[in-house]
């Protein structure tokens, strides 16, 4: 070669490897992959139990819903949508207000007859106004 040519120093082409201390890297890095892997499965299991037991609440909640849909339906199909109770309630204060209102009438037309009946002694004992 010339002066001041480079040439490289020359090399094996393939590093030496301890080949016990190899296999036992691989196997501790199959071992922690293995781990990943489980722990992942774990989770996703996890995730699944409790996604399935949300679904089934959620859907167990629109069931009820829509059955209490359903059995309303079906009471104001069959007319039977006003509450009797609260039906009853309301027909028994209306009638204790007309009563009230019958009884407070009398009293007032007893008031103004006798009022009317004493009439001709209030005027009759009424000073006379000095003009």
């Amino acid at each position: 070669y010339k002066q001041g040519q480079y040439s490289p120093r020359k090399r094996e082409s393939t590093p030496r490897v301890n080949p016990q201390l190899a296999v036992e890297l691989v196997y501790a890095e199959v071992k922690r992959i293995e781990g990943y892997t489980k722990r992942i499965e774990e989770a996703t299991a996890r995730k699944l139990q409790v996604d399935r037991a949300g679904l089934e609440s959620a859907e167990n909640s629109l069931k009820n819903v829509l059955s209490e849909f359903k059995q309303e339906r079906y009471r104001m199909r069959d007319g039977g949508y006003i509450d009797k109770r609260v039906a009853l309630w309301c027909i028994l204060v209306t009638v204790f207000s007309l009563l009230f209102a019958c009884f407070a009438c009398w009293r007032w037309v007893e008031t103004a007859n006798e009022r009317d009946v004493y009439r001709t002694y209030y005027e009759q004992n009424q000073p006379q106004r000095i003009k």
